[in-house]
């Protein structure tokens, strides 16, 4: 059956829903019509399972259980796009829209989740982040951008200080992970309350790769995005170990159809060749690129599997990881299942072993001393006072880690 008007999007801005839709060609192309003199909108709240659900959830809704939310005429910009916009929505809730005309069927569902702006930052609040984290730091901080995603938006690279060592610091290697939010104010508060360090140890922090995917979802796509917007898992797409084909989590790396699909060649994505210059041009001492959920990472640390003979790095990995997880969690004492020699093929923390035989890790999130907390990021529940909890403990790991490399430099 041939639709009456098409394009129709959702889209979350300041925590209100925009909807916005267009007349169908062969309707806007007739002189005069009364389909588009009255429009019926519904909306249904859904049970939507973050990490379990998927586009396809949505699939085959009819909008016969959605709730009438709107009758009444809009006026078509242009005579073609109309606008609603939807404030009676909540954070933290996942809704589909459906838009009916005079004679039409209820089309959609059009699905989309509230996030909280605080929790799930966006491109423009990351960079005002960044801003005003350099203009405040005295001249110790800069930025620059070290390269482009699919989309065209810069990859900023953070630098602090001028130190003999430098600790990388990676973020959103996948859109639905954590990066900015944990990574710059960390920063911001080691600036405040521990500027010596900076002295001693450099960082070099690219906050947020995969931009394009975390803004997709900022603006209100439900369920967990991994990929670039070339369909490339960046993690698989780092020029280590390419002629392994990965097949974790019961998929393919090299099928295109994947979410984990290394790509059609290595280093392919614009976002890999960014993160690698800035490693390329000032190796970095040790790296720690954030991973898990919803804004949330912590233990167990991931290293390269192909280091887990190499007794020397495996030791420096080990020390590492150790000095992190008592600044994250203070009460815990070290356990081996705290850090794991997993990373596959394609991996930053391989290439950044199998390159520079550095220590490199995948930050995730499920060694946590507090399940509730881990469910909270799994079912995209993170709140402010998680989100906030969890940046007073990555300052804290993080000085840790910073106070280990400046003692290393002291001792060489």
């Amino acid at each position: 059956m041939r639709k009456t008007i098409v394009s129709l999007k959702a889209m979350v801005i300041d925590r209100k829903v925009t909807l916005s839709w267009y007349k169908s060609t062969p309707l806007f192309s007739q002189v005069s019509t009364n389909e588009f003199d009255l429009f019926r909108i519904y909306r249904k709240e859904e049970a939507f399972a973050f990490g379990e659900d998927y586009e396809e959830f949505f699939l085959n809704h009819d909008g016969a259980d959605a709730q009438l939310i709107f009758e009444g005429s809009l006026t078509a910009i242009n005579n073609r796009k109309y606008l609603f916009h939807d404030d009676s929505v909540e954070t933290g809730r996942t809704y589909s829209y459906f838009i009916q005309t005079q004679t039409s069927c209820r089309i959609g569902p059009v699905p989309v989740r509230v996030r909280d702006p605080e929790v799930w930052w966006s491109y423009e609040y990351m960079m005002s982040r960044i801003n005003n984290l350099c203009e405040q730091s005295g001249g110790i901080a800069c930025h620059s951008i070290c390269g482009r995603t699919v989309q065209g938006k810069g990859i900023p690279c953070l630098e602090i200080g001028d130190g003999a060592k430098t600790l990388g610091l990676v973020g959103l290697i996948h859109g639905g992970e954590s990066g900015p939010e944990l990574i710059i104010p960390a920063i911001s508060r080691l600036l405040a309350e521990s500027p010596q360090l900076f002295r001693q140890v450099r960082i070099a922090a690219i906050p947020a790769v995969n931009i394009d995917a975390r803004e997709e979802m900022v603006e209100g796509t439900p369920w967990y995005l991994r990929t670039n917007f070339q369909h490339v898992d960046i993690n698989r797409n780092f020029p280590v170990h390419w002629e392994t084909i990965e097949y974790g989590y019961g998929l393919d790396s090299s099928d295109i159809s994947s979410v984990t699909y290394r790509g059609a060649q290595p280093a392919s994505a614009p976002e890999t060749q960014a993160v690698m210059s800035v490693f390329n041009d000032n190796p970095p001492d040790a790296v720690f690129s954030f991973h898990w959920l919803a804004g949330i990472c912590g233990l167990p640390a991931l290293a390269s599997k192909y280091a887990g003979g190499d007794t020397g790095y495996t030791g420096k990995c080990e020390n590492l990881i150790m000095k992190f997880g008592k600044g994250l969690y203070p009460d815990l004492d070290f356990t081996a299942e705290w850090l794991s020699y997993t990373c596959s093929a394609g991996s930053l923390s391989a290439w950044l072993y199998d390159r520079f035989g550095i220590p490199a890790f995948d930050m995730e999130g499920y060694v946590n001393p507090d399940s509730h907390e881990r469910e909270c990021c799994r079912a995209d529940q993170t709140d402010r006072k998680l989100i906030t909890e969890y940046q007073e403990r990555h300052t804290n790991a993080l000085r840790e880690v910073m106070t280990e490399l400046a003692n290393t430099s002291q001792e060489s």
